[in-house]
C-alpha cells in the first residue's frame, strides 16, 4: 500500500490526511452590490457538492469592469458580510485586494494554493461566466489548478456554453448545479437602488443600510466573525 500524503494545517494544529482534505467553494464577483440571488447560488452549490466552506471573494479591481475600483472595495466586502450574516460555513476574504492589481482569477488562485495546499479549490460560476471564460487571463493553466461549479442562468444557453468551454480549454473540468432559475442580477438591483426603488427583498436591510452609507461610509473594516483578513504580506505565490 502506497504511502498516504500528509499536510500540517497551522489552523488546527493536527496533520490531515489526502482523505480528509478540506473542499472550499470559492466565490469571486463584484458584489455591487450582493443579493439573495448570489445567496442562494452559493447556498445550493455549497450542499450539492458537498462542500466544507464558501469563501467570497470579492474583486479588487476586475479587468472587465472599470467602473469597479480599489476605492470601493471595503464598502463591498461588509455588504458581503452582511449578506452571509452568521452562515458559520460561509466567509468573505479580503485576498484579492493583498494582490497586484488587475485582480485576475489566475492569480488569485495560485497564491490560495500556494498558501492552502491541503486544501481542494472549488470554483462557483454561472453560466453567463462560462460562456466568457476561455477569454479569460490564464484560462488554460486556471482549468489545470481548479474544478468549476457551474449554475445554469435564465437567458444563457448552458450547453452550447459548455461545449464551446471544453472545445477550447480541453482540460476543463466542470459540474452543474441545479437550482432556482432566479433571473436577478446587481446591475438590476443597482439601477432600481439608484432610483429610489423598492428591491422587493432582494437586499436584506443589513446589506442595504451599508449600500445606502455609500463608498465613503462604508471603508472601515468590521472584522466579523465571516471574515478573512489576510496580512500586509501577499500569500506565496
Amino acid at each position: 500500500m502506497g504511502e498516504e500524503a500528509v499536510w500540517y494545517t497551522e489552523a488546527n494544529g493536527e496533520r490531515t490526511s489526502e482523505a480528509a482534505r478540506r473542499r472550499i467553494l470559492l466565490f469571486g464577483g463584484t458584489f455591487d452590490p450582493p443579493h439573495v440571488g448570489h445567496l442562494t447560488m452559493a447556498q445550493i452549490a455549497y450542499e450539492q457538492v458537498g462542500a466544507d466552506e464558501v469563501w467570497w471573494m470579492p474583486a479588487a479591481k476586475p479587468p472587465h469592469k472599470a467602473e469597479i475600483d480599489v476605492d470601493t472595495f471595503a464598502w463591498r466586502f461588509r455588504m458581503v458580510e452582511a449578506l452571509i450574516g452568521t452562515r458559520r460555513h460561509m466567509r468573505v476574504t479580503d485576498v484579492e485586494n493583498r494582490l497586484p492589481k488587475p485582480s485576475y482569477t489566475v492569480d488569485t488562485l495560485r497564491a490560495l494554493i500556494a498558501w492552502y495546499p491541503e486544501v481542494e479549490f472549488l470554483f462557483l460560476l454561472g453560466a453567463d461566466s462560462l460562456q466568457h471564460l476561455p477569454e479569460w487571463h490564464g484560462a488554460e493553466e486556471l482549468c489545470e489548478m481548479v474544478r468549476f461549479v457551474v449554475a445554469r442562468r435564465p437567458g444563457y444557453d448552458f450547453d452550447t456554453a459548455a461545449a464551446s468551454a471544453r472545445a477550447r480549454l480541453p482540460h476543463i473540468r466542470m459540474d452543474v448545479i441545479d437550482m432556482p432559475m432566479l433571473d436577478v442580477s446587481s446591475t438590476w438591483v443597482r439601477d432600481r437602488l439608484d432610483r429610489h426603488l423598492d428591491v422587493c427583498g432582494l437586499v436584506p436591510d443589513p446589506v442595504l443600510a451599508i449600500w445606502r452609507q455609500g463608498p465613503e461610509g462604508g471603508r472601515g473594516w468590521s472584522g466579523g466573525t465571516s471574515s478573512m483578513i489576510f496580512g500586509s504580506a501577499s500569500p506565496s505565490r
